[in-house]
C-alpha cells in the first residue's frame, strides 16, 4: 500500500483551475443555524471532488477544529461520511487522507454515467424539437467561450450543464442527480489531468451528438455520445506511466 499521503502530478491547466489548495484555503461562513456536520461535509466534499484538495492531503480533525471554530464531534461525522463515500481514507494511527482516484471506481463511474446518459438521449430523441437543439448549442458556445477566457473550471461547469440538458428534456431531474452522485471519481479524474488541447475535441464530440438528433439519426447521436463519454480510457491509456502508477488500482 503508497503511503496515504502520497501525491500524483496533475496537469499544468488543471492547476490553473484549482487555485490555492489546502485545508487552510478553504473558506465559508458557517451557518450556526444549520448542521455542523453538514455543512462541513458540504465544503470538504465540494473541495475533493473539485480537487482543491488533493489526493493525499491530510485531513486534520484538530486543524479544521481550530479553522472553523467547531468541536470535533461534527468535525469527526464529517469525516465519516466522507470515508463512506469513498473520498477520504482513514488510517488507524496515522490520521485521514484525501483518497487517490480509484482505477475501479472510475470503470464502475463510467459504466453507470454511460448507461445512464444512454437511456437519457434514447428518451429525448423522439420527441427532439428545434428549441433543444439551440439550447445544446448555446450550451457548448458558452463553453466556447470559457475556454477562450482560458477559465478551466468554468469549462466544467458548462461542460456539465451540456450533459445535464438531457436530463431535463427527458423530465428526469431525478436521473441526471443520479448521474452526478455516480460520476464523482470521473470529475475528480477530468479535473485532475485535464489537457487545454483536449477541449477543440469535447467541442466537436458534442456538436456530433447534437449533429445527429437534428438528422434524426438516433443510432449516430447514441454512437457520438458513448464514444465522447469513452474518451476517458484513451486519455488514461495516453498519461504518462508515471503519472498512471499513482492511480489506486
Amino acid at each position: 500500500m503508497k503511503h496515504p499521503s502520497a501525491r500524483p502530478e496533475s496537469s499544468a491547466w488543471a492547476n490553473s483551475a484549482l487555485g490555492e489548495t489546502g485545508l487552510e484555503r478553504l473558506a465559508f461562513t458557517l451557518d450556526r443555524h444549520l448542521s455542523v456536520s453538514d455543512q462541513l461535509h458540504s465544503v470538504l466534499r465540494r473541495a475533493i471532488v473539485e480537487v482543491r484538495l488533493l489526493p493525499g492531503t491530510p485531513i486534520s480533525e484538530n486543524s479544521i477544529c481550530r479553522q472553523f471554530s467547531v468541536s470535533r464531534t461534527p468535525v469527526r461525522t464529517a469525516i465519516q461520511r466522507l470515508a463512506e463515500e469513498g473520498l477520504v481514507d482513514v488510517f488507524p494511527q496515522l490520521g485521514s487522507f484525501v483518497a487517490p482516484i480509484s482505477l475501479a471506481g472510475l470503470q464502475d463511474s463510467h459504466f453507470i454515467r454511460r448507461s445512464l446518459e444512454v437511456a437519457l438521449l434514447r428518451e429525448v430523441a423522439p420527441k427532439w424539437t428545434p428549441e433543444m437543439s439551440r439550447a445544446m448549442r448555446e450550451a457548448v458556445a458558452e463553453q466556447e467561450r470559457v475556454i477562450a477566457g482560458n477559465d478551466p473550471d468554468g469549462f466544467f461547469h458548462a461542460d456539465e450543464a451540456f450533459h445535464h440538458l438531457l436530463g431535463t428534456f427527458a423530465g428526469r431531474e431525478g436521473v441526471w442527480q443520479a448521474i452526478m452522485a455516480a460520476k464523482v471519481t470521473l470529475t475528480r479524474f477530468h479535473r485532475y489531468w485535464a489537457k487545454p488541447e483536449r477541449l477543440p475535441d469535447v467541442i466537436r464530440e458534442h456538436l456530433a451528438v447534437v449533429d445527429a438528433l437534428d438528422r434524426g439519426d438516433v443510432a449516430g447521436a447514441e454512437q457520438a455520445l458513448t464514444t465522447h463519454l469513452d474518451m476517458v480510457f484513451v486519455i488514461f491509456g495516453q498519461m504518462p506511466e508515471d503519472q498512471r502508477r499513482n492511480l489506486s488500482l
